[in-house]
């Protein structure tokens, strides 16, 4: 049984007996009432009938806010059946995962959410749960609007955690900073309608860094797995020291890792591991994160994330440093993305391109490239953002893993070409 702990980082469990070990929680609370006792047959039900886990918890940031380790992201429903996603929401809630990630560009997320949240609000003074959602828009009256349009799908009252969103580039960041959409941020949270200030960013560390002691955001969105940890080690560090909280998506490279299992099979620690959770363990693993965003489409994902966080053991830094390694001998033709290259002569932002490549190299298709470059990165295609590439090889001189640099960037302009060609 769970014991009641202070030691860092912050983690607590699911324990609906927590008055046995824990004294400062009271039989006798007048907030425990008849619908704490229903929750907790229920979970034991569920637990020993082998459906739940234990579910961690951790703190977010400064914010006082306990979240659950794993995050439900909310991009990948199979929209045919929204009333089955919905209960897909509930079936996460009832397995302990208590934040839940959406936006206004991701189908009928934000309504399958809502439609959930009607019912799971009958039981949150009880058992809480927490709502991310964003908005890119660059105006103030923009971003109310955006704002007013989520609340109202999502059946809600209020915003937990209220994102600056997809913010690829400091020029990006400073421009919406200019027009005045972080002081409307500041005026939703005064009136009550967002409670916490967040940002989302696909931009490399440093930039991450000088954004983050730019402004005093409270948390932080940003990509980070097994694949690519070298990128954005500077934005965890950076975190850590503000104290922010730290939500990771794509802990599982956008799919990529469970789709091949053989090629990943470093991150496994224990022999009864799954490549899934062994991926998501490494994160849990690192004090610095708060949440690892799981996208969810089906039970087994839900199965799977909390299976990860309930069989968790500390992992020996010894061990950690072994996966690391791994990544690139087992990939040697893979970009660890160290960012050695990031000085081209002409402007070219090479290790984004790289990270693009990646996903050709592991994937086998070109579309997945060209998403990439378009969706994550957020080239415009028709730029031809190769063009001024001279070839003078100052990029292959720093790789530290002496890739083929010059022959992949005109793999991927040739792509480009052809996808442009193709519309």
């Amino acid at each position: 049984m769970a014991e009641c702990t202070e030691k860092p980082p912050p983690v607590k469990l699911i324990n609906p007996f927590s008055w046995i070990t824990c004294p400062s929680v009271s039989l006798f609370d007048p907030a425990v009432n008849l619908s704490y006792y229903i929750s907790a047959a229920i979970w034991f039900v569920n637990f020993y009938g082998g459906q739940f886990e234990i579910m961690i918890y951790r703190t977010y940031g400064s914010t006082g806010v306990e979240v659950s380790a794993v995050g439900f992201g909310g991009m990948r429903f199979d929209e045919k059946d929204l009333d089955s996603c919905a209960e897909l929401v509930k079936t996460a809630y009832d397995a302990g995962i208590n934040y839940f990630d959406t936006a206004p560009g991701y189908g009928e997320s934000e309504k399958i959410f809502g439609a959930a949240f009607k019912q799971m609000k009958k039981t949150r003074s009880q058992k809480p749960f927490y709502v991310s959602t964003k908005t890119l828009k660059d105006s103030p009256g923009e971003v109310r609007k955006d704002l007013e349009a989520s609340l109202k799908k999502l059946n809600l009252d209020y915003i937990d955690f209220y994102h600056f969103w997809y913010v690829l580039s400091l020029d990006v960041y400073h421009q919406r900073k200019a027009n005045g959409v972080l002081k409307e941020f500041e005026k939703l949270r005064d009136e009550g309608l967002i409670k916490h200030i967040c940002v989302s960013t696909h931009m490399p560390g440093p930039d991450i860094d000088k954004m983050l002691r730019d402004y005093p955001f409270e948390g932080i969105l940003l990509g980070y797995s097994a694949m690519n940890f070298a990128y954005r080690q500077t934005a965890l560090e950076t975190a850590a020291k503000l104290k922010l909280g730290v939500v990771i998506m794509n802990p599982l490279g956008g799919g990529i890792i469970p789709q091949h299992p053989e090629k990943f099979a470093f991150v496994k620690t224990r022999p009864d591991e799954t490549v899934v959770e062994g991926a998501i363990r490494f994160l849990l693993n690192d004090s610095r994160i708060t949440i690892a965003l799981v996208g969810i489409g089906h039970p087994k994902h839900i199965k799977e994330a909390v299976a990860a966080v309930d069989g968790y053991k500390p992992i020996p830094q010894k061990t950690i440093k072994k996966i690391r390694a791994a990544l690139n001998e087992s990939f040697n033709e893979l970009c660890t993305v160290c960012q050695y290259c990031d000085d081209c002569p002409q402007g070219i932002d090479v290790p984004k391109l790289m990270d693009a490549y990646n996903h050709y190299v592991l994937m086998g298709k070109e579309a997945d490239a060209i998403f990439r470059l378009e969706m994550h990165w957020g080239f415009k295609l028709d730029d031809d953002f190769l063009k001024d590439c001279i070839e003078c090889g100052q990029c292959e001189k720093a790789c530290t893993q002496k890739l083929p640099i010059r022959q992949r960037l005109k793999t991927l302009r040739q792509m480009v070409k052809k996808h442009l060609a193709s519309k």
